[in-house]
């Protein structure tokens, strides 16, 4: 059985996205549709809230041109953008480079919507503040689904 590429669940009005390995252009859209229609909702989810596993590959020069255009894409869905990246000190930073470039090229980098972290404890003391939810419940049923 192959690990999926991606999962996804909303909690609290989070939409929680975990790549599990670079994806491709076709996770990309299937993810922005999943977005578009829980930001239809009557209550929309108001924060993203996206993990990269420890065991995921950095991604090629084509996968991070696909996830800049996500990026731009799906902001403004999301009054909050919190991305976690796991793993190692060398990992975290290389990932977080990639991330924060991204952040330039599309113009899309404020330190107010957008933050990265290296674990899922320090987004919850924020979603408790902006969503007014009880951020660990919040992480800790993310965890159980396997999304964080």
């Amino acid at each position: 059985m192959t690990t999926p590429v991606f999962k996804t669940a909303i909690i609290d009005r989070v939409f929680f996205l975990r790549w599990e390995s670079p994806p491709n252009r076709q996770d990309i859209q299937s993810v922005f549709q999943q977005m578009q229609d829980a930001h239809a909702r009557p209550e929309p989810p108001l924060v993203l809230v996206a993990s990269l596993s420890s065991k995921s590959a950095v991604p090629n020069s084509e996968q991070r041109t696909n996830l800049s255009a996500f990026q731009s894409d799906a902001r403004p869905l999301f009054t909050e953008i919190h991305a976690i990246v796991e793993g190692n000190d060398l990992q975290y930073n290389l990932q977080r480079v990639i991330i924060a470039g991204i952040n330039i090229v599309t113009g899309t980098y404020d330190k107010t919507l957008q933050r990265v972290h290296q674990r899922a404890e320090q987004v919850a003391p924020l979603l408790s503040g902006t969503l007014g939810v009880d951020g660990p419940r919040v992480i800790e049923e993310a965890r159980r689904r396997g999304v964080v």
